[in-house]
Order: structure tokens, then C-alpha cells, then sequence
């Protein structure tokens, strides 16, 4: 009889362990269920696709013609900003002037439409300078009405046509009022850089056209200037 009542406890207390660690056995995966979604939403979400996208439309010096492409105006002004840029500029292009692939903006624009930006930059250009400015006024108004009806709460900044060394014809002051017109007609901003090359020689390349480096950063300190008084809205 003192061997039996010992082998009938036995089982209890095995059923009893085994029951407990069934219940934290269940406990833990019950956590981990919980905890695996969280995860998963972390890396679907990386933390770089939460930068606001933004694209610009423009020419040769918009492209960072001859520079690298994180030394464009429109690339260093998103780097402050900590926009996502898509540079859809294109070399020679304008409102009507077709650049070097055949292109003008309004290809770029349609480039643009099926992304989803949060910020536009478009820059009035020294290529339509010699154009029929009443075709400029129509493409200019043709396609900022598409951008502002495609994204009714993009911020669209538009800025004056860049020139070189030389003090910049009434052929750009034209084209610059006519794109400013245009930018503003749709509740965008049109930001006037004046003539920030002028008289500097050393911020141009060779071609006395394209700005190089050092002029591209001047290029972009000029619209961080004329972005200042709307930074609350940036």
C-alpha cells in the first residue's frame, strides 16, 4: 500500500506541469501573434516612401545639364526639403520649344500626371524666348490648369527663366511674366529669382549657358531665398 498512493500522484502532477505549459505555451504564441503584424507593417512602411514626392518640369538647366544629378537646382532644393524629386526635365525643352529628344513640357506634364506629387516645380525658360508668345500663353495655361485639376492640393512653385553672365533680354522678362501668369492663375507660387548668374562668369561652364556646379548651388540658395516667406506651407 506505501507504493500505490505515491504512482497516483505522479500523473497528477505531470498533468498539472503539462497543463501549465500548454497555458504560457498558448500565452507565448499569443504574444507573437500580436507582435508579428506590427512587424510587418514596420517593413512595409519604410520610413524613405513617407518623403513628400515631388517632380520638376523644365529645361537643361532644371536637368542639371553638365553636372551631376544630385547637383541640380531642383535636386538640392528637394534634398532641403526632404522631398522625393522625380526631375522629368528635359535638355532645350519649353512651353512650345521642343527639345533635344522632340519633347516640350507638355510631355513632361503628362509624365507628371500619373504620379502623385506633393509639390510641383516648373521653371519658366530662356527657350521659348524667341516663340510665339501667344502659343506660349495657350500651352502655359493649357497645362498648368491640368496640373492644379489632376492635384487640387499640390503646391505648385514656378520660378523665373535662369540667363547667364550678361544681363537677360525682354524676350525672357516676356516669358516670365507670361509663365508667372500662368503659375499664379492657379493659386501657385511664382517665385521672381532675378538675375542670379549675372556678372559671374565662374558660375557658368564653358558654353556660357549652363551653370556648373557652384552656380547651380547659387541658382538653388536664390529659391530658398524667395521659399522663405512661405516655409509654413512647405
Amino acid at each position: 500500500m506505501q507504493n500505490t498512493r505515491p504512482r497516483a500522484r505522479r500523473p497528477l502532477r505531470l498533468a498539472l506541469t503539462i497543463a501549465a505549459l500548454t497555458v504560457a505555451a498558448t500565452a507565448l504564441a499569443g504574444c507573437a501573434a500580436t507582435a508579428q503584424p506590427v512587424a510587418a507593417e514596420a517593413a512595409a512602411a519604410p520610413a524613405g516612401q513617407e518623403r513628400p514626392s515631388a517632380v520638376a518640369i523644365g529645361d537643361s538647366i532644371a536637368f542639371g545639364k553638365g553636372v551631376g544629378p544630385d547637383e541640380s537646382w531642383p535636386a538640392l532644393v528637394a534634398e532641403q526639403h526632404g522631398w522625393r524629386l522625380d526631375d522629368l526635365a528635359v535638355s532645350g525643352s519649353g512651353f512650345v520649344k521642343a527639345g533635344w529628344d522632340g519633347t516640350t513640357y507638355r510631355d513632361q506634364v503628362d509624365r507628371a500626371l500619373k504620379l502623385h506629387p506633393a509639390f510641383i516645380l516648373i521653371a519658366a525658360t530662356r527657350n521659348d524666348r524667341d516663340q510665339d508668345p501667344t502659343a506660349v500663353t495657350s500651352s502655359a495655361d493649357r497645362l498648368l490648369g491640368e496640373l492644379r485639376d489632376t492635384f487640387p492640393h499640390a503646391h505648385i512653385i514656378g520660378i523665373t527663366g535662369i540667363w547667364g553672365a550678361d544681363a537677360q533680354p525682354a524676350t525672357l522678362q516676356r516669358v516670365d511674366d507670361i509663365v508667372g501668369a500662368a503659375v499664379r492663375g492657379v493659386d501657385g507660387d511664382f517665385l521672381d529669382l532675378g538675375s542670379p548668374l549675372e556678372g559671374k562668369p565662374d558660375l557658368l561652364q564653358t558654353d556660357g549657358i549652363h551653370p556648373n556646379a557652384a552656380g547651380q548651388r547659387a541658382v538653388a540658395a536664390r529659391v530658398e531665398n524667395r521659399l522663405a516667406p512661405l516655409a509654413a506651407t512647405l
